[in-house]
């Protein structure tokens, strides 16, 4: 029966465990836990896969991940909340694969089917599966598969049969799984009669047709479930993948990596001495050789060793050692262990994303830990569907994407004749072939870190190595400038797939993005040459006031507010506006380069230049990246890479004739184009609207411009009560209908990111904008706590980053303040969360730092003036003659900015102590009586931590663990007096007598101890107006540590639990000397 094992040896089994492909199976029952330490003793146990059955899931898409570990679900999504509704769409079964284990996965889909996971690692088949029980289903589909070579297929099967388990009686199936495993050649290759779940059956199983593939039950890592884990071990690990990890140059290793650079640099040609083109496309290659070679000297490359699990802790490890020897013990505490360790392991996970996100100080932590709540699924990608057919190699999603995206259009509609040999008009613009060395690091090594192309050199290593190539550089940009040659080595790109934001399919090819990866030596070429070409193009005035896109001040904000403007303005004249947009279709990858530069010669660019920007787009090769997979270099007929520092800018004047055709009443941004026209009725706007889009649509033809009839929109703009919307029939085929209502939501259309409805009240938008803020401000309250969260400080950075919702387009309009309400929703979610208030704390404080928001002004020096001789005298006698109050009487006593900024920020400081002394009389006078300022400036104590800045913002307001506080709001089971008798009151603090025990060592100490009201409160404000003070002081005093041990103590010894202590005398309370 288990022909599989037959003739099985020793040696052989030897071997497999030395070499083989490991295994593991469990059902983890929908455990949190369980999944965890199944994922975590999988990786200690060295599993190249994990098959989990129920996994433990959540709305969301979410489920539990390790950083060893790729997850491959049998759906892409599980979104729903009601319980009835994610147990319908919840996946049942769910496999992990190793990384950096030199595996390469595909994953087979059988259809929507959410219990099965079927995955291709190395050449072996292996399916995981889970039957639910009294369901044939599974089975059914089990026994018609055609089993392939190398076939595995595991999981919880809920079948029993005398084949698993001998002497049991066949039930739900198992004789048809049994004929099916005889049949087939997929043999049992479990222990027979071993047990697999702790009711005492076998009904996990695996079959396999793979000679001395063998299953056993692992006891020693039980994760916790019902079901026991099992360990699968395949002889040999298949045909593995490629190892072309790159090398990774450490910091400590940049100085040699330098000097090897400067040893190599004297060796290559000069520039100055190149006479043609082929020696720079020869110079090219010699550097990115010299390149790679330092890399290689001192570089390493990845270890290849996955990480284990940063939340296991050694108290997991241990609870699960205890619990694993309580099992093979049959100890009757196995299942208060096992309680115990899954409960830990829970609060171990939860602990650990606590320390991340309370230890978020630097900026780069804390948006990482704010950005968690848009974060994608890490699920890897489905089959691909290109004309119906579905496409599950990696390699072959690869090369679909590369013909579908990078190939779809051709160079068939480009010119025939070459502009560049063309007669036309004298070049007008001017262009100038020298380079400063300051242009030349701008351009390369002035920017931020950017991914690498294919010869792997980072701006990070030519910083490190910039002082030895600056002056090579600098000359071979600029004999590439004279030659009008860009060089070969750098036309290769190396084109990322990416996901496109917002598309949840992602089995169509138009979901996903091509990103394309250049080398940065030459994006520094290209970055110069774009900054040049933009500057003239705006100077020379060769694009439309009204066009955007890679161009220096203009924004897409800002073209939306000058359409905005327009709008207004024929508003306030009677008249209605009509605003119909247009998107391009393939953009930068259908340009054709011959019209581009034909373009570029009308609009009189010179010689040099166009013979460079053909050089730039002539013979480009791409190769895509696909999940670590290559496909092999190919030739682009057309198209612009995205990606490219040159490209937006070619495009903008690619479609530059378009824009200045109207210059008014036409805008443009990228590949998004906009027209409107504005008259006393829109059936006249309609009938302008036809002849503009018909004149579009005949300059696309001519000149191949496809525009994407799907994203043809339309909306009437009109404050006038009628509900006329005509539609623009441009042609038989195209008709142009406005935008509609979708449910209860206002129409509108969104163009450039703002949503534009029907009488510019801009309440889609506000809509939109304040439930993505909302959305910000509730995750954001969800990190912090009174105890647990980032710094206030550092929290409050987030808060104004990401939480700020300014109306910058419309803000001063009519009908304002309704918008002006639903924008500022959020900014107490805001405030409350940065500081760590109760929402019960007083009103002015709140909006003490809502201002702080909106009117903080960052102040930057700049050491221009250091070191020079005389400067400190010059600025001493300008302060004595400012003081003398002299005034000249030449040009000198014109106001000057220094000065002007003075008397502002006098102004300002005026202005807000006028505010606050009009705020302060509605204060409370628990805290008036503190004497406390407001500034403008981030307030020191949210540099504390959260526990004590919580201390501290009680004891300013009296809102917090006091006895007053207590009584007005009828907390009954507050206990009302300090440990040593007295009611607890914020002066209590300092007159306590746990306090003053410390008196010689408090911070800032007056000459004797407080005794009186007066002497408490004054210190009590000293203190609470340097919060650095009231810090010390807690940690010498202990008091609030102090109290809540005595609490806990009462807790404990008390029957019942807390008692309430409403007045009792002094002498009753517990002794402070026997705490």
């Amino acid at each position: 029966m288990l022909r599989n094992g037959a003739g099985r040896s020793g040696e052989g089994r030897a071997t497999a465990s030395a070499n083989g492909l490991k295994v593991a199976w469990a059902n983890v029952g929908r455990s949190g836990p369980a999944h965890i330490a199944l994922l975590q003793l999988a990786f200690e146990e060295g599993a190249d896969v994990v098959c989990v059955q129920e996994p433990s899931v959540y709305p969301g898409t979410r489920t539990q991940n390790h950083p060893a570990y790729e997850c491959y679900a049998p759906v892409d999504a599980w979104e729903r909340v009601l319980t009835a509704e994610r147990e319908a769409e919840r996946p049942r079964a769910m496999s992990y694969t190793r990384k950096a284990a030199n595996l390469i996965t595909q994953q087979r889909r059988n259809g929507d089917d959410r219990d099965i996971v079927w995955l291709e690692v190395n050449g072996f088949h292996i399916v995981n599966v889970y039957r639910e029980p009294s369901t044939r289903r599974i089975i059914d589909y089990i026994t018609s598969i055609q089993v392939p070579p190398n076939f595995l297929i595991g999981g919880d099967f809920n079948a029993k049969h005398d084949m698993f388990e001998p002497g049991v009686g066949s039930s739900n199936q198992g004789a048809s799984l049994a004929a099916w495993s005889l049949s087939s050649g997929a043999d049992f290759i479990g222990e027979p009669g071993e047990p697999t779940h702790r009711a005492g059956h076998t009904i996990d199983l695996t079959f396999s047709n793979i000679p001395f593939a063998e299953t056993t039950v692992r006891h020693d890592l039980d994760c916790g479930s019902d079901h026991f884990t099992l360990v699968t071990l395949l002889p040999g690990r298949g045909q593995g993948a490629d190892g072309n990890a790159g090398y990774r140059v450490t910091e400590a290793n940049l100085p040699r990596f330098a000097h090897a650079i400067n040893s190599g640099i004297s060796h290559l040609p000069q520039p100055a001495d190149v006479l043609d083109t082929r020696d720079l496309d020869d110079i090219a290659a010699l550097l990115t050789t010299l390149f790679q070679n330092a890399i290689k000297a001192v570089g390493k490359r990845p270890q290849g060793t996955a990480k284990s699990a940063p939340w296991w802790t050694p108290a997991c490890a241990e609870l699960h050692a205890g619990y694993a020897s309580a099992r093979r013990r049959a100890a009757p505490e196995q299942e208060r262990k096992r309680r115990d360790m899954l409960s830990t392991i829970r609060n171990a996970k939860r602990d650990y994303w606590r320390r991340v996100i309370d230890s978020a100080a630097d900026d780069a932590d804390l948006y990482k830990v704010v950005g968690w709540h848009k974060l994608a699924p890490s699920l890897k990608a489905p089959p691909l569907i290109v004309n119906g057919v579905s496409i599950e190699s990696t390699k072959e999603k690869a090369e679909a994407l590369l013909e579908k995206v990078l190939h779809r259009y051709d160079d068939s509609d480009d010119l025939e004749y070459d502009p560049l040999e063309a007669e036309g008009r004298r070049p007008i613009l001017p262009w100038t072939t020298a380079i400063s060395l300051e242009e030349v690091e701008k351009s390369v090594i002035g920017v931020s870190s950017t991914s690498p192309g294919a010869d792997r050199v980072t701006v990070r290593l030519l910083k490190a190595c910039w002082q030895h190539i600056r002056a090579f550089i600098r000359d071979f940009f600029q004999k590439c400038l004279e030659l009008s040659h860009f060089p070969s080595e750098w036309k290769l790109a190396e084109v990322v797939m990416l996901p496109k934001i917002g598309k949840k399919d992602r089995s169509s090819v138009r979901s996903w993005r091509p990103i394309a990866l250049l080398s940065c030596i030459g994006k520094g070429l290209e970055r110069l040459v774009a900054r040049r070409i933009s500057w003239a193009a705006i100077h020379y005035g060769v694009i439309s006031p009204q066009h955007g896109g890679a161009l220096p001040k203009r924004s897409a904000v800002d073209l939306v507010a000058s359409f905005v403007y327009d709008v207004e303005s024929a508003f306030a004249q009677g008249k209605e506006v009509t605003l119909v947009t247009l998107d391009v279709q393939g953009a930068f990858d259908a340009l054709l380069p011959r019209r581009l530069l034909e373009r570029m010669r009308k609009q009189g660019w010179p010689g040099k230049l166009l013979r460079l920007i053909g050089s730039f787009l002539a013979d480009r090769k791409v190769m895509v990246r696909l999940e670590g997979t290559y496909t092999a270099e190919s030739k682009t007929q057309c198209g612009t890479p995205q990606g490219s520092p040159l490209s937006p800018i070619l495009y903008v004047l690619y479609l530059a004739e378009l824009l200045n055709q109207d210059r008014s009443l036409r805008f443009g941004y990228a590949d998004d184009i906009a027209i409107y026209r504005a008259s006393k009725s829109v059936e006249s706007n309609v009938t302008m609207l036809k002849r503009d889009v018909r004149q579009v649509m005949r300059w696309g033809a001519e000149n191949k411009v496809a525009f994407a009839p799907e994203k043809l929109e339309m909306i009437h703009l009109s404050r006038k009560r009628n509900t006329n919307a005509p539609s623009i029939r441009v042609s038989p085929e195209l008709t142009i209908t406005p935008v509609t209502a979708v449910g209860d939501e206002q129409p509108a259309l969104r163009w450039l990111g703002v949503w534009i409805d029907r009488k510019l009240s801009f309440k889609r938008h506000v809509a939109e904008r304040s439930t993505k803020a909302l959305k910000v401000a509730r995750h954001i309250k969800g990190l912090a706590g009174v105890r647990f969260g980032p710094p206030a400080a550092s929290l409050r950075k987030a808060v104004v980053t990401c939480g700020t919702v300014l109306p910058t387009i419309w803000v001063g309009g009519a009908g304002t303040r309704g918008r002006r309400e639903r924008l500022a929703r959020p900014r107490p979610h805001m405030a409350t969360t940065a500081t760590g208030c109760a929402y019960a704390h007083p009103w002015a404080f709140l909006e003490c730092h809502a201002l702080i928001d909106q009117f903080k002004v960052g102040i930057r020096w700049s050491p221009g003036h250091m070191g020079i001789e005389g400067n400190e005298t010059a600025d001493e006698l300008a302060d004595a003659g400012a003081n003398e109050g002299r005034m000249d009487d030449d040009r000198s006593a014109e106001p000057t900015i220094s000065g002007i900024g003075t008397t502002a920020r006098a102004l300002a400081d005026a202005a807000t102590s006028d505010w606050w002394s009009r705020c302060l009389t509605g204060l409370s006078a628990s805290y008036r009586k503190w004497g406390l300022g407001y500034s403008i400036a981030e307030p020191p104590e949210l540099r504390l931590p959260r526990t004590l800045l919580h201390r501290l913002l009680a004891a300013r307001t009296a809102h917090g663990d006091f006895a007053q506080y207590h009584r007005r709001f009828g907390h009954t089971d507050a206990e009302l007096n300090c440990l040593c008798g007295y009611a607890k009151t914020p002066e209590h603090l300092v007159f306590c007598e746990i306090s003053q025990r410390k008196f010689h060592a408090w911070p800032a100490k007056p000459e004797r101890p407080p005794s009186r009201p007066k002497e408490g409160r004054r210190y009590m404000s000293a203190i609470l107006a340097h919060p650095k003070l009231f810090e010390d002081f807690l940690t010498v005093t202990q008091y609030f540590a102090i109290n809540a041990r005595a609490q806990q103590t009462r807790d404990l010894t008390s029957p019942g639990g807390p008692q309430q202590s409403y007045g009792l005398p002094r002498q009753n309370r517990h002794s402070l000397t026997a705490v």
